[in-house]
């Protein structure tokens, strides 16, 4: 504890300005970095996660804490493989922060192997760290050179899908694929289980080509296949990643979705004790719809999305807080007590007063912003007195109008 400690001390009292992951990380994620890992064993734990948490301010919710990394933003390249795997590293020791969240099309399929390659470095026991990732979207290869359509083809070659499964040339349900997509992951991460696996973005991709009743009969397949893969201890748990659908009004047909419906399936298939556990939604200053609209019908009534979760135990990762950056061009007051615009937006998410979110996802790889994010994780969050103060509207002197001219 005593080592991490002074890690995490020196790590942010490097020049938040500079590029030191460049040189400090490229040497070694050239050892590190491969194109499949042997699989370590074990998930996340409660036990393991308290191991990790290092002080009683920085907080530990369902084994996950409040503010967790993404790898959505960049290039697939080395340059950006290098600062994602530094950016991994410096927030798992900085002692806030053991979500990492990813996706097998994120960077075509650079980010998992980066991902895989900071685990091994970082050398972290497996029960103190939560991953995610995410399926549904046919990926490209960068590493391999395999592209998307070429992967459909292989697919359709070896009669596991055919090409009425692929929506748009993007997106498949099928359950052979999403096998094939897991085991893949699984590769590129090294690890025999996942801690949560979503389908990503299925609402978005099929719902306004196939319409409600096949979208819910795909998805009925999917919570089966992902049922059988929890029994199987490849996932522990699954979710949806969205990013319009639960935020969309009843009124916008073939978008919108409803999060009693989807949980009502997952109880066809497994009963009360099924495992879809995670909705992943944006929330920022842009989209505030989660915590302002009453868009969710729960138990004959319209509510707001945050408490459907709470009552019906989904947990919600958010996504998005900085919206891949627009955000930190809008102001935000000292009152979230934060002095970098970035964890400012960080902590407005982050204190919004809802049982059901678990963390907030930020994306980050250059060295100065990993820092200034990470300063929301010695903060405590606003009480919920505070937050909806926060949004009152602020008082100022009326103007007079000015006067026309004829």
């Amino acid at each position: 504890m005593l080592r991490n400690k002074i890690i995490r001390f020196i790590s942010h009292t490097i020049d938040p300005n500079s590029e030191y992951y460049l040189e400090k990380y490229s040497d070694v994620l050239k050892e590190f970095y491969r194109l499949s890992y042997p699989q370590q064993k074990g998930f996340c734990t409660e036990s393991g996660a308290l191991d990790y948490q290092l002080e009683q301010i920085i907080t530990i919710i369902y084994h996950l804490s409040s503010l967790g990394i993404g790898s959505y933003i960049g290039a697939p390249d080395v340059i950006d493989d290098i600062k994602l795997f530094g950016a991994i590293n410096e927030s798992v020791k900085s002692g806030g922060v053991n979500v990492i969240d990813t996706a097998i099309n994120y960077r075509y399929m650079k980010s998992e192997r980066v991902i895989g390659a900071a685990l091994r470095y970082l050398n972290y026991p497996r029960e103190q760290l939560f991953i995610s990732s995410k399926n549904g979207y046919i990926p490209a290869d960068g590493d391999r050179g395999i592209s998307e359509i070429q992967l459909i083809e292989q697919l359709v070659q070896q009669k596991l899908i055919t090409n009425d499964d692929v929506v748009a040339n993007c997106h498949c349900m099928h359950p052979a694929f999403l096998k094939h997509q897991l085991d893949s992951s699984l590769n590129n991460l090294g690890l025999e289980t996942l801690d949560l696996l979503y389908l990503h973005n299925a609402a978005e991709s099929q719902l306004p080509i196939i319409g409600y009743q096949a979208f819910y009969d795909r998805i009925k397949r999917v919570f089966q296949f992902f049922e059988e893969q929890v029994q199987l201890g490849k996932i522990k748990q699954y979710g949806l990643a969205t990013y319009v659908c639960f935020r969309a009004s009843p009124a916008e047909i073939k978008i919108h979705l409803n999060l009693e419906k989807i949980v009502k399936l997952a109880e066809e298939v497994a009963g009360p004790n099924h495992h879809f556990r995670y909705v992943q939604m944006p929330i920022n200053v842009g989209m505030p719809e989660a915590f302002l609209e009453d868009w969710q019908r729960y138990k004959e009534e319209q509510t707001q999305i945050l408490s459907v979760a709470r009552f019906l135990k989904i947990n919600l990762v958010i996504s998005s807080p900085l919206m891949g950056g627009t955000m930190t061009q809008v102001p935000m007051p000292d009152s979230l007590r934060c002095q970098y615009l970035g964890a400012k937006h960080i902590q407005f998410v982050r204190s919004i007063p809802a049982e059901a979110i678990k963390t907030i996802l930020v994306g980050q790889k250059a060295n100065r912003h990993t820092k200034q994010n990470l300063e929301v994780i010695h903060t405590q969050p606003l009480s919920p007195d505070e937050f909806w103060e926060l949004l009152r509207p602020s008082k100022r002197k009326q103007q007079p109008e000015d006067e026309l001219d004829n």
